[in-house]
């Protein structure tokens, strides 16, 4: 019995000395590599911007003061225009109400479709003056907005201005300094003092190309006019 407890005591520090080296035998796990370290970029420096006020600039300067002039006379022109018109259809209108009653139906009836054809005359008369004088606006404005843009440019590169804002897409301005538009206003009356409208003919290639979009005035309906009104 001793001697199965030595064998045993043997066999248990056997495997006591197997165990140690089984350990030894397994290898440690690699540290973990380092993160590569992130790369900073130069510093971004906010630009400086200023506000423009578009919409002022055509009402206020010199050169809007005197668009806005000669479109109301090309206005008043236009309105007079589709007053006699109407004036000519219910004229025309009302003696064909008088005589209709002693008429043939065939001659009452060209009667009517003859009428029917001035009317639409008449209509395309009048959305023809409404292109034409959109068109003359147009150029008008445009030539207003390239010399603005300009003189905003030369601004902005005289006082290292980084961006220019139209005020109307602008919620909140903390410093009113940021705005520019007396200046603009100043540097484009010496510039610009007076902008040429040129209405061109009704019908005409250069009318014909006016912005689409807005209601057709009829003679009937002469207060839709530009500039009519009620």
């Amino acid at each position: 019995m001793f001697r199965d407890r030595i064998v045993f005591g043997l066999a248990l520090f056997g495997a006591l000395m197997v165990l140690p080296s089984a350990m030894a035998q397994t290898p440690a796990a690699a540290p973990a590599a380092p993160a590569a370290p992130v790369m900073a970029g130069p510093a971004l420096t906010p630009p400086t911007v200023a506000i423009v006020d578009m919409q002022r600039i055509l009402v206020e300067s010199a050169a809007g003061k005197s668009i806005q002039s000669q479109l109301e006379t090309e206005r008043r022109k236009i309105r007079d225009q589709i007053t006699r018109m109407d004036d000519e259809l219910k004229n025309a209108q009302n003696q064909f109400i008088r005589t209709r009653s002693v008429m043939a139906p065939e001659a009452a009836n060209e009667q009517q479709q003859a009428l029917q054809r001035k009317q639409a005359d008449a209509q395309r008369v009048v959305q023809g003056l409404q292109e034409a004088f959109q068109r003359g606006e147009g150029d008008a404005v445009n030539v207003v907005g390239d010399n603005m843009r300009d003189i905003v440019q030369q601004i902005a590169a005289e006082r290292r201005i980084g961006m220019v804002v139209n005020k109307q897409a602008v919620i909140a301005m903390a410093d009113k300094n940021m705005d520019i538009t007396d200046d603009v206003i100043q540097r484009l009356n010496t510039k610009l003092p007076t902008v040429t409208v040129t209405v061109p003919p009704p019908g005409s290639a250069s009318a014909s190309q006016a912005p689409a979009g807005g209601p057709v005035a009829t003679p009937a309906a002469a207060e839709k006019a530009p500039g009519k009104k009620k």
